[in-house]
């Protein structure tokens, strides 16, 4: 779920990841080093839902890849 909801915290949500996500990511960094410093929190978990995350991320305009680093926009 994208989403928290009554029965979906927000820890299990797109929005509770992308939180987690942007809070680590201070500094430009490639995805392999992004994924390697979210990889074990328990609001990513495992890969597919950080590369959704990433997309949900990057659609909201909250992230941007640039010469292949991941930032966070400034908008």
């Amino acid at each position: 779920m994208i989403l928290p909801t009554k029965h979906v915290s927000v820890r299990n949500s797109i929005i509770g990841a992308g939180a987690a996500i942007l809070h680590t990511l201070n500094s430009p960094q490639t995805v392999t080093g992004l994924w390697n410093n979210v990889r074990t929190s328990p609001e990513v978990g495992f890969y597919q839902r950080f590369v959704l995350t990433l997309d949900f991320l990057f659609v909201i305009d909250a992230i941007e890849l640039t010469d292949g680093l991941i930032m966070r926009t400034n908008r």
